[in-house]
């Protein structure tokens, strides 16, 4: 299972919110080895990021770092330079290497 979010930032904050994402996921990449947290950022539109995280254990580990109290911190500090965000969760369908 991997997890993907689509960050919409104010214009000026984007070295903001790229600094404050990786803060964020300091913590959990430390908790949860093996998962890799990835932060795109859109080459025509310098605001918009995707986030791709994964591979999740299961959809209880990803959901229980999204329950946790710092996960719900992490997107309160960064409110004052998102415009909109959204999260998902995706199974593999299909993998070329």
């Amino acid at each position: 299972m991997y997890t993907s979010g689509v960050w919409n930032v104010k214009a000026g904050h984007e070295d903001d919110f790229a600094r404050g994402w990786q803060a964020n996921v300091d913590r959990p990449s430390l908790e949860h080895p093996g998962i890799v947290f990835r932060l795109l950022r859109d080459v025509d539109q310098p605001g918009r990021f995707i986030s791709i995280v994964g591979p999740w254990r299961n959809r209880a580990q990803f959901e229980s770092v999204r329950a946790s109290d710092a996960f719900r911190e992490s997107i309160s500090a960064m409110a004052d330079v998102l415009e909109s965000y959204e999260i998902a969760a995706y199974e593999l369908a299909v993998e070329v290497s």
